[in-house]
């Protein structure tokens, strides 16, 4: 497959997000963290001054994996039902996974009642989940191998973030424990889901113009992890990352003419305030077009691109006119770029 791609007859038709209801601050952790911030002499603050993360939000315990982005994409359907026996094609992108098996696909799909002719896949690449089912949905409308793809993601970090501070209370934790364990601190929950169709039965759909991916396989142990933990070199993983990130965008100039003035608004993977500001600086992107959700949010894993795609048109960041860029970077390493371009 290409890692550059052009599109002509793909629109973003329809999206919509959900979100944990229960809000919980960094401040909130470092007082579940206080004999170990005492022990290891951390200064009070210090996630939210290392992160720029303040918030993030959580899933009941018992709330599966699915609920996120079954909730949803039950909103976005709720606004195309004359579309809901069109959809063909229905990718899952979490991270998280209810089991095993069955996919976590089939279990959105049963929950929405789709027909035994949509073709319900789970779709893997870390953070960057999201942004590749648009890419390969896309890919597959273009060629008419389908009519309608809808796309879904639903994490619930709890039982990730109450089983790293478990064990960062142990005796024997040290200050490189604490940091390796670090970004498992700033992970939030939440569900998204968009609907891609055919650009020429939705005129006022964003058009979703074209894509570029680069990967760089060697870096897959910078970051691992299940629900039993996550481990991170966070200052390798963010110079290798920003450093894939670059190539990306060189290609994107070199294929579509992108320049760091081309995009209105750039949404990209919200990881933290210094990975922002490093891809900001290196790609010489304009900060003030960056549309940041980490603050209040944290880090949602692969929900995080559509999450803030959402919420940015929401509140009217994002208008008619407008060309928009999504950029994700998922462990492994893997980074895609997508330009959207919103109809007058």
């Amino acid at each position: 497959m290409r890692s550059d791609l052009r599109f002509t007859q793909s629109a973003l038709v329809g999206w919509s997000r959900d979100l944990g209801p229960d809000r919980l601050a960094s401040s909130s952790l470092e007082e579940a963290l206080a004999p170990l911030m005492t022990r290891l002499k951390l200064p009070k603050g210090i996630l939210a001054q290392l992160t720029g993360i303040n918030y993030r939000h959580l899933y009941p315990a018992e709330s599966p994996i699915s609920s996120g982005g079954l909730k949803a994409a039950e909103k976005l359907l709720d606004k195309f039902p004359d579309l809901f026996n069109k959809i063909d094609l229905h990718f899952s992108t979490s991270v998280g996974r209810d089991f095993l098996e069955p996919s976590t696909a089939s279990i959105v799909a049963g929950a929405l009642g789709l027909g035994p002719g949509v073709k319900n896949l789970d779709l893997g690449s870390a953070c960057l989940g999201f942004v590749d089912g648009m890419e390969l949905a896309a890919n597959l409308l273009e060629s008419r191998a389908a009519e309608y793809a809808l796309i879904t993601a639903g994490e619930n970090s709890r039982p990730l973030l109450e089983n790293t501070l478990g064990r960062l209370l142990e005796p024997d934790i040290t200050v490189r424990d604490f940091f390796r364990n670090f970004a498992s601190l700033t992970l939030g929950s939440g569900g998204a889901a968009m609907l891609v169709g055919p650009a020429g039965l939705h005129p006022n759909a964003p058009l979703i113009k074209g894509a570029v991916s680069l990967a760089d396989p060697k870096s897959n142990d910078l970051c691992r992890g299940d629900f039993a933990g996550m481990e991170t070199d966070s200052v390798r993983l963010m110079t290798a990352g920003v450093a894939l990130a670059e190539s990306t965008f060189e290609m994107g100039k070199k294929t579509y003419g992108w320049t760091p003035e081309t995009f209105e608004v750039i949404i990209c993977h919200q990881v933290s305030q210094a990975n922002t500001d490093k891809l900001c600086q290196t790609l010489k992107l304009p900060p003030d077009r960056v549309f940041k959700t980490y603050p209040d949010y944290g880090n949602m894993g692969p929900v995080a691109v559509p999450f803030s795609f959402a919420l940015a048109v929401e509140q009217k960041i994002i208008r008619p006119g407008q060309k928009v860029a999504l950029m994700g970077i998922g462990s492994g390493l893997a980074c895609s770029m997508m330009e959207l371009e919103i109809p007058l």
